[in-house]
């Protein structure tokens, strides 16, 4: 019998969900922004509090607050299978994304909330995508200061027609509580420039945001205090057993420009949906032509391998 979660109606829960077998899942902007619109649509129509979301490359943390466990789980089963539907119906793919259940655990104690925090914050850090928690976009904790934080400030009297169109529609499309789809996205900014994206980007965030930033912040004496907090310790995660694996973000970053050679960047998600003897040929090029292991580069490609305790119950039974 499966283990009943605990819940405390009210308390804020760290929620952690991984894909299968650690696979890749979010390649470039495109999958966070659709990933994050769908989220806070999500949380906005089943009125959930949000206080955090740290979106990485094969797992995200979420910090938020419910009145009943099943409002929490209908929450995420509900945002999740519609991300998977959006991803798959993109890339032309069937099947399962994430793992069936998400892992939660309540943090009623402040010392507990205050670690959890540090700990989500830090989890870009930890994995070598950034020296300073504030550093990484996508753990939205910069964006507790400033609209623009990883791109110049819009004047909208100064912007390209191409770019103001862009915010128009994503204005048109945040008022009616609907998500950003990859097809929208994708045609909204292809002839943007790279200055252009940035913008765009901060601005589909901030337009989007779900976080209560003054509840998070309270568990601290200040914005800058969190920050330096998060300097000064890794934070902890007492209840989630969150999964370790060697992951390089420079082996991942060699990966990418390699595939970009091959097709725009926006597209390399689509690699999931080759044959097999067409992504062993990939693996053979990845090998040589960049620095990531064989397990990571099977977890970009999306090949299944054998777990590692089966092989050592194989070398046993040898």
């Amino acid at each position: 019998m499966r283990k009943r979660r605990k819940f405390f109606s009210g308390v804020v829960n760290h929620i952690y969900q991984r894909t299968i077998d650690g696979s890749h899942l979010f390649y470039c902007v495109e999958d966070c922004l659709v990933f994050y619109t769908m989220f806070s649509v999500c949380a906005k129509a089943a009125e959930i509090e949000p206080m955090m979301l740290c979106i990485m490359h094969n797992h995200f943390h979420c910090l938020a607050k419910t009145q009943s466990r099943d409002e929490l789980s209908n929450f995420f089963d509900h945002f999740t299978a519609w991300y998977v539907r959006e991803y798959n119906q993109h890339v032309g793919r069937k099947g399962k994304l994430l793992k069936k259940n998400f892992g939660s655990a309540p943090k009623w104690e402040e010392k507990r909330l205050r670690s959890c925090i540090i700990y989500i914050g830090n989890n870009p850090v930890e994995k070598q995508f950034c020296k300073r928690a504030q550093d990484y976009r996508w753990n939205f904790i910069a964006y507790a200061q400033s609209a623009n934080p990883f791109s110049k400030k819009i004047i909208k009297s100064q912007i390209s027609y191409k770019l103001s169109k862009a915010l128009k529609e994503v204005d048109i499309m945040q008022s009616l509580n609907l998500p950003l789809k990859y097809a929208q996205i994708i045609r909204l900014t292809e002839k943007l420039n790279d200055i252009e994206f940035e913008q765009f980007t901060d601005y589909v965030i901030n337009k989007y945001l779900p976080f209560d930033y003054n509840e998070l912040i309270s568990h601290f004496k200040s914005y800058e205090s969190m920050l330096l907090a998060m300097e000064s310790t890794t934070g902890e995660e007492f209840d989630i057993q969150e999964s370790r694996d060697s992951f390089s973000l420079e082996s991942f970053k060699e990966m990418v420009k390699h595939m970009e050679k091959k097709m725009p960047r926006h597209k390399i998600r689509r690699i999931t949906t080759l044959s097999i003897d067409e992504k062993i040929e990939i693996y053979k090029e990845l090998q040589k032509h960049t620095s990531a292991t064989g397990q990571q580069i099977c977890n970009f490609l999306h090949i299944k391998t054998e777990k590692p305790e089966k092989n050592e119950k194989h070398e046993k039974e040898r």
